[in-house]
């Protein structure tokens, strides 16, 4: 590359320094303009154009190394990986995933197919009930949804909130381009503060193969996420069925002592 036209960093940004760097590379990847095979610039010039030591350069490269996303060849540079997931989570015990805000800053367009929303009995989805610590006479939203990128089918995902703390969510409904997160953060005043998510294997069974575009018995990721709000109350219990083409990127650090 002979000119550089990557963004610059941002001063007014918390992030560290290598961590904007590895952002912005990835960005540029997933967008298309860095595409695979290319060469990066070397570091020197990653470092002149970011106007930082080479060192922040040497670790946005290096965790990008360890990700997958680029491969340093002796003597010959860096280079963008031929294969790089469709779309990535990553596991921050920081933060609760949603799908839309991942699927946007991995520089795809996500969507929904609302195949259902229907309020049901608590007692007719046992688990649910018993992660949302619901009563027999208790009344669940259920959502059903075809989770997309770029229209791309990635999850069937299944969502049960508590039917009195969302009331008017029916009415509402959702469209394809809704964020639920959002809506119950700014319409219904639900701000979810902590979760618990499980991950497990699975295979796909003739409704997730007609919804997904895979044959039956193909293998999914099974994600069960349980959400609280701040008083400690589970407000969302999600069943997402996924695709092995969303990757689970976590970021270890070793614990100094």
């Amino acid at each position: 590359m002979s000119e550089l036209t990557l963004p610059r960093l941002s001063v007014h940004d918390a992030e560290p320094l290598y961590a904007q760097i590895m952002h912005i590379l990835e960005q540029e990847i997933r967008l298309g303009r860095l595409r695979a095979g290319d060469r990066l610039p070397t570091q020197q010039e990653l470092a002149h154009h970011f106007q930082v030591s080479l060192a922040p350069v040497k670790q946005a490269l290096r965790e990008l190394e360890e990700r997958g996303i680029v491969s340093t060849r002796q003597g010959r540079g860096t280079f963008v990986m031929d294969a790089t997931p469709l779309s990535e989570e990553l596991i921050d015990g920081n933060r609760i995933p949603c799908f839309s805000s991942e699927t946007l800053s991995a520089g795809h367009k996500p969507s929904s197919i609302v195949l259902l929303i229907e309020e049901i009995e608590a007692r007719t989805v046992p688990k649910a009930a018993q992660e949302l610590q619901a009563g027999p006479e208790t009344n669940l939203v259920h959502i059903e949804r075809v989770r997309l990128a770029d229209n791309k089918p990635l999850s069937l995902q299944n969502t049960y909130l508590p039917a009195e703390k969302v009331a008017g969510l029916l009415r509402r409904g959702l469209g394809p381009e809704d964020a639920l997160q959002r809506i119950l953060d700014e319409e219904f005043g639900v701000v979810m503060v902590a979760g618990r998510q499980t991950i497990s294997a699975t295979s796909a069974n003739q409704h997730d193969a007609r919804q997904l575009g895979v044959r039956v018995g193909s293998p999914l990721l099974l994600v069960e996420r349980i959400c609280f709000m701040g008083t400690r109350e589970p407000m969302e219990y999600v069943v997402d069925r996924r695709l092995p083409e969303f990757a689970y990127v976590v970021r270890l650090r070793r614990n100094e002592k």
